[in-house]
């Protein structure tokens, strides 16, 4: 059993997120783009296994801006009308209920056919295809509007210009008037205690360096869980008999008699019959308790004494394994922010072969990162992108014909190509290491620049920029061969409407005609490649950029190492490369 569906609205700079879920999921996204919050609240409805745990209580700082925004503005907007009315006018009520700001987070599962009897409780649909729905929702609300508009009214009388509301944000929404609930949306049933301990989660948070500093922290749980998951009842019975004979050593060596001798000084005749009966009995403790007393170590070594890389890859390990092998519950939750921290090339690589091992186990992980190690190419319908609080799902905003091709493409970089202050696509190695040449050879004010080789396709990865970079400020260019696609051509450079985006081709049918053909370029081309590469026959346009499309990379890599030299400094870059770079340093003309 697993998540298949998330669906949030209103919490934090999360307004309306909805998003599926898989076995494995990976979130990246820029700092600050809701990742750490859509983390958190995947879990507000679920029970925690004490890790890293935090109340299911929100603060006022939990409602999300755009919310707040709206109820705010609604105040400043009916100021005069509120001061006036009567709270138990149950019209202005339900008006006014229905602008309160509310946070919501709701779980859809996908139940295995073995499982469905037993989550009839949580059934709240059935689609056309006869699929069965399961959900919770996590519900953050005022219980008492009546007692929250009353509240605001007697708040609103000392306010007469509306401008002034924002002096009063917090007072006019207090959260002392509002509580939690876990639901079953539709039926509006609250889930029990007994029900809900069936859905468990454990978060790894980002701040987590001093997690095995003392031998008390975090980390003790997972292994005792695990130990104690592992042990027989063999092995329990075999525990339990080695304790009785530590503790028979224990006794052979105190002589009670010479403890408690009480007896020896008392004048009372019987004392020694009555003291001679006192013992010390074993006193074993419950098994959990006793395993309580390992603790995590490494190459005999305290955990406390490794570097911080060593302690977060055990830690996680450990956590991890510790879920898969506790099977009492109906769903394992596992989030966990960055677990690349402080991990070394090796360790990183340890890490990633774990995660990947994880699929189809017995629990479900979710992770945040900013490593393009923890991606997996092979499963990019996983990864769901964030940006100012939106979230877009690679499975879902991508067809698999497009993520096929992104997975094939050996330069891919989802943190370059959309994240990048300024990002240029082009379609082969010749024009990389022809743009990469140029910037080297331009002063600091071009160093800023991505340059990715994508070969074709570049439309939908252009429609998933433009709503990830909606505002950033961030540019992206495309140079890409004319190769006779009218339509094609026509269909990439519509995208030049956007300010942020500068689609270029060549003229003629390949970067090659168009670097000779342009101005004076085929003179001292000629030049060049008669002087240095002993090329001949190229005494038209046509004959040498023919020869030059059949070169080897090697030599337009030789070419571009050459470009700052005398013989190259007269050369002109192609219109369509130059409009691009022109375009990045100085945005649209």
């Amino acid at each position: 059993m697993k998540i298949a569906r998330v669906i949030i609205k209103n919490y934090r700079n999360l307004t309306n997120v909805e998003v599926p879920l898989s076995d494995v999921n990976v979130i990246i996204g820029r700092n600050n783009s809701g990742k750490s919050n859509f983390l958190r609240a995947i879990t507000l409805p679920l029970i925690s296994e004490d890790l890293g745990s935090v109340g299911k209580n929100l603060y006022w700082t939990d409602f999300g801006n755009e919310c707040k925004k709206t109820y705010y503005a609604y105040l400043a907007k009916n100021l005069d009308k509120i001061k006036n009315i009567n709270v138990s006018d149950d019209v202005m009520r339900k008006e006014f209920s229905e602008i309160v700001p509310e946070v919501s987070v709701r779980l859809e599962f996908e139940v295995d056919k073995q499982l469905e009897m037993g989550m009839d409780e949580f059934l709240v649909d059935i689609t056309d295809k006869m699929e069965r729905i399961y959900a919770i929702e996590y519900r953050y609300s005022c219980k008492d509007y009546k007692k929250l508009l009353h509240r605001v009214i007697e708040v609103l009388k000392n306010i007469d210009n509306p401008n002034n509301i924002s002096n009063y944000r917090q007072t006019l929404l207090p959260v002392e008037l509002f509580s939690y609930s876990i639901m079953i949306p539709g039926k509006e049933v609250s889930v029990s205690y007994d029900s809900l301990k069936e859905f468990k989660y454990n978060s790894i948070a980002a701040e987590r360096d001093d997690f095995s500093k003392t031998d008390s922290k975090i980390g003790s749980k997972a292994l005792i869980q695990i130990l104690d998951s592992k042990l027989e009842v063999d092995s329990k019975i075999q525990l339990e008999d080695n304790y009785n004979n530590f503790f028979e050593s224990i006794k052979s060596l105190v002589n009670m008699e010479k403890i408690i001798n009480w007896q020896e000084s008392s004048e009372i005749v019987n004392a020694t019959e009555f003291f001679k009966h006192i013992d010390i009995l074993p006193n074993m403790p419950a098994m959990y308790t006793l395993l309580n007393n390992v603790r995590l170590g490494y190459d005999n070594d305290s955990l406390s004494m490794q570097g911080l890389g060593h302690r977060n890859l055990i830690l996680q390990l450990v956590l991890i394994t510790s879920l898969i092998e506790a099977r009492s519950s109906l769903l394992s939750l596992l989030t966990i922010e960055e677990p690349e921290a402080h991990l070394c090339y090796q360790n990183e690589e340890i890490m990633v072969s774990y995660i990947n091992s994880l699929r189809n186990k017995n629990l479900q992980l979710v992770y945040a990162t900013h490593s393009n190690k923890f991606i997996d190419k092979f499963n990019l319908d996983k990864v769901i992108i964030f940006e100012n609080g939106k979230a877009y799902a690679l499975g879902e905003a991508v067809d698999g014909n497009e993520r096929a091709y992104l997975a094939k493409n050996p330069n891919l970089d989802l943190f370059k190509l959309f994240y990048s202050k300024n990002c240029i696509l082009v379609e082969g190695i010749s024009e990389e290491l022809l743009i990469k040449a140029y910037i080297q050879k331009k002063d600091n004010s071009l160093n800023n620049i991505e340059v990715l080789s994508f070969h074709k396709g570049f439309k939908s990865i252009i429609e998933i920029w433009l709503k990830i970079n909606k505002g950033t400020g961030n540019k992206l260019g495309i140079i890409r061969d004319f190769d006779n696609e009218e339509k094609s051509k026509s269909d990439h450079e519509r995208y030049n409407q956007y300010k942020n985006i500068q689609v270029a081709t060549t003229k003629k049918y390949t970067l090659e005609d168009d670097f000779v053909n342009e101005e004076n370029n085929f003179e001292i081309l000629k030049d060049y490649f008669e002087k240095e590469h002993n090329w001949v026959d190229i005494d038209t346009p046509d004959k040498l950029s023919d020869k030059w499309k059949k070169a080897k990379a090697q030599t337009m890599y030789d070419f571009c190492m050459d470009l700052s030299s005398d013989a190259l400094k007269e050369i002109k870059l192609p219109k369509h490369i130059q409009d691009v770079m022109d375009f990045m340093q100085n945005g649209k003309v």
